[in-house]
């Protein structure tokens, strides 16, 4: 059986990689836990922004209601293009490219690229649009983005510069996307009823209720 070539964009941080992975082995109570974060956090990043949009809608704020939807517009996009490097690059998983390591989560197939990390590209996405609507949620959504790109190189699934890179383009595909749609997509939400316009109308439909009942 042929052994599989190996590919790597670059050799400097693997160093960190086997420091990261070897501490995963001595803290092994925390496997567990980084087995769970490393989807869930995604998970309440989502929610996060989507909390934020509900935010924006109820304040009536049209351009944090267009930087909600292009979040999650843009974090598509952004996976889209994660996917297409890795199939430029073909970089090889590093705990099948370096000798002697073991890791927490079992090591994909070596069609299963590394660069660059999936999930670090849509959390990175997520917290990056985070900014664009709301910076208080943002702080919190940067944090659990780095968590995440941490769970991914402790879980060995991930050299350091497979999250970096993840985490660049998603920032350049989210700030600089907002740029461009910024204009278009706040006149496109601007049609989306705000909350002040439901209550007018059920208001008006109460006063007009009213009225009638009082010529009765």
């Amino acid at each position: 059986m042929q052994t599989p070539a190996v590919s790597t964009v670059t050799t400097f941080d693997d160093g960190w990689y086997r420091s990261v992975t070897d501490f995963a082995q001595h803290t092994k109570w925390l496997g567990g836990i980084m087995n769970t974060l490393t989807v869930l956090l995604i998970v309440v990043l989502a929610l996060l922004v989507l909390y934020a949009g509900w935010v924006a809608w109820r304040r009536s704020d049209r351009v944090g209601l267009a930087a909600a939807a292009w979040t999650l517009v843009g974090s598509v996009v952004c996976i889209v293009c994660g996917l297409l490097l890795k199939q430029v690059f073909q970089e090889t998983r590093p705990c099948l490219a370096l000798p002697n390591v073991t890791t927490v989560q079992a090591c994909p197939g070596p069609t299963d690229y590394s660069f660059p990390s999936d999930h670090m590209t849509v959390a990175a996405a997520l917290a990056a649009g985070l900014w664009l609507i709301d910076r208080r949620l943002a702080v919190i959504g940067t944090v659990l983005a780095l968590v995440e790109g941490f769970s991914r190189v402790y879980l060995g699934q991930h050299y350091p510069h497979d999250v970096l890179a993840a985490i660049l383009l998603s920032s350049l595909i989210i700030f600089g996307g907002w740029l461009l749609v910024r204009g278009p997509l706040s006149r496109l939400v601007a049609r989306v009823p705000d909350r002040r316009q439901h209550g007018d109308e059920h208001g008006g439909e109460r006063a007009g209720a009213d009225a009638t009942e009082s010529t009765r």
